[in-house]
């Protein structure tokens, strides 16, 4: 069985992992090229942060192992399967090529010097000095897991797959078994993998290390710079190291033939998804700015003290931050308390009283804001483009898409596996999802009123307090639209798999647009905010001829 290893086409298998390694690095050039360097911005201190930014971004959209999950794995009907054939060798190596490539495209598209006159620095410079000592040993935990793993994988046996006839008191039942292959070839292919990633991620590591530092940035910054890529390039290298080891987890949970289980827990798929998370939300460090902007480096805690010029303007930032907590905290509050409305909302009930309790928790904020650092006699600034037209278009499509769906679905059977229970067994079908909407769209309004009507910051600048504004109505807005957009999918998801009162049958391409909705009210609420720049933390005193330019 051994020998069917050599019976692949590796010149092939190479040419298609060649060619996803190509293609990831073609859309990194061109990414980083075209949409984050410009030739009038490229010292620009936001434009490195993009592109230390983008870059990460694109790695991570090509570290999905997803289609390698059943690697190893027989199906049922699978009896005489050749066990180097249930290897997906593209979705196993594929983004390991493509997130080495890009993080190497990316620490190789820094702009050149572009001065006559060049400074040369010597440097030593070590590979350990720009690694953080938490995320060092934290990644190195995860690579040892995982060659653990592995180590184990290779001596795991294989069997075949089986259909048994169980009798039971209503009678027989046939009970059918995935097989696997034998250990070792699996192990052969996510170990060919894992080689790859970890000795890719040691390269680039090299790489960071060495590149050329950037004219623009003193020795301070640039070391940060450093620092940074090698925080998001070990941050994604060991999400796909956890994600070979759930692979391989997967493989190991399957119950054997003579086994009596009939239900298994994929550990490793656990500790996948902490370690993705645990990455995700792992912070890199924070670039500063070279000059003193009156708060801006205090905001992200770099250390400087802040101006005083720069008033109340940080801690009121501060505090708008602080809607990145409050905001889980009041939706998971949301959740739990909702399961008591199930009996007459269904699943629509934990959804929309998290939603509902996500805008309280801007109100809420808004108004402790207008406690601390503002007074009724400050005047208001004006807004002028509070939101943006795409999310305002969004908001209206979500509402007034949801009303032909209510009246469509009152013809529509209950029990269905998405229906809402109702508050009566005689309660028209199209009433939860009103009802729903209405108590969200009260909230969103409520918010947004308090927001409007909030007088203006005393002790800040004008920008700050309308950039303050419109953060707190685009979150407003993104909710609004994202639960509007929730109880829309609801409501083509209950068209399109129930059954009509006498009517033709469901039709599935409402499904569909169900499963659209769903993913556009989800990326509308987690779609991010605005951030802030030194420009907002401009002194109050220089306001009157730098701030007239900026309003919007």
């Amino acid at each position: 069985m051994g020998e069917m290893m050599f019976d692949i086409n590796w010149m092939e298998l190479l040419v298609l992992v060649g060619t996803v390694g190509v293609s990831a690095a073609v859309v990194a050039y061109l990414a980083l090229r075209m949409f984050v360097w410009s030739k009038a911005a490229s010292k620009s201190l936001e434009h490195i942060r993009k592109h230390a930014l983008w870059t990460g971004v694109i790695a991570w959209a090509f570290s999905g192992l997803t289609g390698a999950n059943r690697a190893g794995i027989y199906n049922p009907d699978q009896l005489q399967a050749e066990p180097w054939a249930t290897i997906p060798w593209l979705a196993i190596l594929g983004p390991v090529v493509a997130v080495v490539a890009v993080h190497a495209i990316g620490q190789s598209t820094w702009p050149t010097p572009k001065s006559p006159r060049r400074v040369a620095i010597l440097e030593f410079r070590r590979t350990r000095d720009y690694i953080e000592p938490a995320l060092g040993w934290t990644v190195a935990g995860i690579f040892a897991l995982t060659a653990a793993t592995l180590a184990w994988l290779f001596f795991a046996p294989g069997f075949i797959s089986a259909t048994s006839v169980i009798l039971g008191e209503s009678g027989e039942s046939i009970q059918t078994q995935h097989g696997r292959t034998p250990g070792y070839v699996l192990a052969t292919a996510l170990g060919a993998g894992f080689l790859l990633l970890t000795v890719g991620t040691f390269l680039v590591m090299r790489l960071i290390a060495s590149r050329r530092s950037l004219e623009n940035l003193t020795l301070e910054q640039n070391n940060t710079l450093r620092t940074i890529g090698m925080n998001r390039l070990l941050r994604v290298s060991a999400t796909v190291a956890s994600g070979l080891a759930a692979i391989a987890g997967n493989y190991l949970s399957q119950p054997a033939p003579d086994s009596t289980t009939t239900s298994w827990v994929n550990w490793l798929a656990i500790v996948n998804m902490v370690v993705l998370i645990a990455m995700l939300f792992w912070k890199p460090p924070f670039l500063d700015s070279p000059t003193d902007d009156a708060g801006y480096n205090t905001l992200f805690h770099t250390g400087r003290s802040v101006a005083t010029s720069a008033g109340d303007g940080p801690a009121a930032a501060k505090l708008s931050n602080a809607a990145g907590v409050t905001a889980p905290l009041a939706g998971t509050l949301g959740l739990v308390a909702g399961w008591l409305t199930v009996p007459w909302f269904g699943w629509l009930g934990p959804l929309t009283l998290a939603l509902v309790l996500v805008l309280l928790s801007h109100l809420c904020l808004e108004l402790v804001l207008r406690k601390n650092y503002a007074t009724p006699v400050t005047t208001r600034t004006r807004l002028k483009a509070a939101v943006p037209t795409t999310l305002i278009l969004a908001v209206a499509v979500g509402g007034l898409g949801l009303i032909p769906l209510l009246i469509m679905s009152n013809s529509i059977n209950g029990g269905g596996m998405y229906d809402w229970p109702g508050f009566g067994s005689s309660s028209p079908h199209f009433l939860v999802p009103l009802v729903c909407a209405v108590a969200l769209l009260f909230a969103g309004a409520a918010s947004a009123r308090i927001v409007l009507l909030r007088p203006g910051l005393s002790n800040a600048s004008e920008l700050l307090d309308r950039t303050l504004r419109r953060r707190s109505l685009f979150r407003i807005c993104r909710t609004v639209g994202g639960g509007l957009f929730a109880l829309l999918a609801a409501a083509l998801l209950a068209v399109g798999t129930e059954p009509t009162f006498g009517g033709e049958s469901a039709n599935s391409a409402f499904g569909v647009l169900g499963a659209f909705a769903l993913v556009v009210a989800a990326t509308l609420c987690f779609y991010p905010v605005r951030g802030f720049t030194p420009a907002d933390f401009m002194p109050v005193a220089t306001k009157t001829s730098d701030a007239t330019p900026l309003k919007k």
